[in-house]
C-alpha cells in the first residue's frame, strides 16, 4: 500500500462531524467505555479498507444511537442490539438474501434514501452549531500535561445478558435494520461501484458480512454498533480520499486514541472546533443529497417526495417503503396483466 496522499489525509477527517458527536453522546449519556468503542471502530475501519481496496466508511449507527441516547439506555442493551443486528446481517450474507433483495433497490430508491440522509446531515450540522452538545460546553479543557497520562482500555470478552435481547431488538434493531440495509449495504455498494468501477469486492453481500462481523465483535468487547454508511463514503471521497490508506490513517488514529488515551478522549474531542465539524457534516450532506440530481422526470419527483416523507416523520424506513412501493407496484401490476393476457382461456 502506498504512502497516504494529501487527499487521503483530508478524507480521513471528513466524517468526524458524524463520529465525534455520536461517540461522545454514547459515552456521556449511555456510559459506554470510549476505549473499546474507538479501538473497535479503528480496527473495523482498517480491515474494511484493506479488504475492499477503496476508501471505506465506518460510522456509528445513527438511528440506533439517537434512540439509545434519547432513552438513556444502558450499555448492555446497546451491546445486545449491536450483536443482534450483526447476526442478522451475517445471516443475510450466508443465505444469499443480501444480494438477492438488493435487486429491489433500484437507483431511484437508493437516491431517495441518499437525499433524505443528506438533508438530515445538513440539519444536524445546523443544530450542532446552534445548540452544541455537552461535549463542547461541559467537558473540562485538557492541558498538555494531561495528555501524557496513558490509560489502557478494558477489552474483556462477554456476551450481553440474554434478558435484554428482546428489548434491544424491539427498541433499537427493528427501527435501524431498514436504514442499514438500504443505505449502508445496498446504497454504499451502489455508490462505491459508481466511484470505483474496479471495486469488484464491494457487493451487498460482502458489505453486509463486513458490517455484521464488525458489530458482533464490537458487541462482545464493549464497542458501539457501527455501519458502513454511504454518507460517510461521500464525505471521505469528496474531500479527496482515493485509496484505503485513508482507512489506515483514520483507523490507526482511533485505535491509538482508544488504546492509550481512553480517559482523555472526551477532552481531546472537545478541543475540536464545533463549527469545523459542522462544516464537514454540512458539506458531506449537500454532496450526498446532490446525488439525486442524476434522476429526471417522474423518478426525480418520486425520490424527492419519498425523501420528504422520511425527513418530516424522522423515520427513513418511511422513505424506503414509499420509494419501493412507487417503483415496484406498477411493475408488479404490469406483470400481472401480461400473465393474464397470455393465460389460456377457459
Amino acid at each position: 500500500m502506498r504512502i497516504p496522499s494529501f487527499g487521503d489525509l483530508a478524507g480521513a477527517v471528513a466524517d468526524l462531524g458524524v463520529l465525534v458527536p455520536l461517540v461522545a453522546a454514547l459515552v456521556l449519556v449511555n456510559g459506554l467505555d470510549p476505549g473499546p468503542v474507538l479501538v473497535m471502530a479503528g480496527v473495523l475501519s482498517i480491515a474494511a479498507g484493506l479488504w475492499f481496496g477503496v476508501p471505506f466508511p465506518v460510522q456509528p449507527l445513527k438511528a440506533m444511537t439517537a434512540l439509545a441516547v434519547a432513552q438513556a439506555l444502558p450499555p448492555d442493551v446497546i451491546r445486545a442490539a449491536g450483536l443482534l443486528l450483526g447476526l442478522l446481517l451475517v445471516a443475510l450474507r450466508v443465505t444469499g438474501l443480501a444480494d438477492r433483495v438488493a435487486a429491489a433497490f433500484t437507483t431511484p430508491v437508493i437516491r431517495s434514501l441518499q437525499l433524505a440522509v443528506g438533508v438530515l446531515l445538513v440539519v444536524t450540522a445546523a443544530r450542532l452549531v446552534l445548540s452544541p452538545p455537552a461535549l463542547f460546553t461541559e467537558v473540562a479543557p485538557l492541558g498538555w500535561a494531561d495528555v501524557g497520562g496513558v490509560s489502557l482500555p478494558s477489552l474483556g470478552l462477554s456476551v450481553p445478558p440474554v434478558a435484554v435481547w428482546a428489548s434491544a431488538f424491539v427498541l433499537l434493531v427493528v427501527p435501524q435494520l431498514p436504514l442499514t440495509y438500504g443505505n449502508a449495504v445496498v446504497g454504499l455498494s451502489h455508490l462505491a461501484r459508481e466511484e470505483f468501477p474496479s471495486a469488484t469486492r464491494v457487493t451487498p453481500g460482502a458489505v453486509a458480512l463486513s458490517c455484521g462481523i464488525g458489530n458482533v465483535a464490537a458487541a462482545l468487547v464493549g464497542g458501539m454498533p457501527m455501519c458502513h454508511g454511504s454518507s460517510g463514503f461521500t464525505a471521505h471521497v469528496r474531500l479527496g480520499a482515493r485509496t484505503p490508506a485513508m482507512n489506515v490513517v483514520l483507523g490507526g488514529s482511533l485505535v491509538l486514541l482508544g488504546a492509550l488515551f481512553a480517559g482523555q478522549v472526551l477532552s481531546l474531542f472537545a478541543l475540536l472546533p464545533v463549527w469545523g465539524l459542522a462544516g464537514l457534516l454540512a458539506y458531506a450532506g449537500v454532496r450526498h443529497a446532490a446525488l439525486v440530481l442524476d434522476l429526471r422526470g417522474g423518478e426525480l419527483a418520486m425520490a424527492v417526495a419519498a425523501a420528504a416523507a422520511g425527513i418530516v416523520t424522522g423515520n427513513l424506513a418511511v422513505t424506503t417503503a414509499i420509494a419501493l412501493a412507487v417503483v415496484w407496484l406498477p411493475r408488479l401490476r404490469q406483470r400481472h396483466r401480461q400473465r393474464d393476457l397470455v393465460a389460456p382461456a377457459g
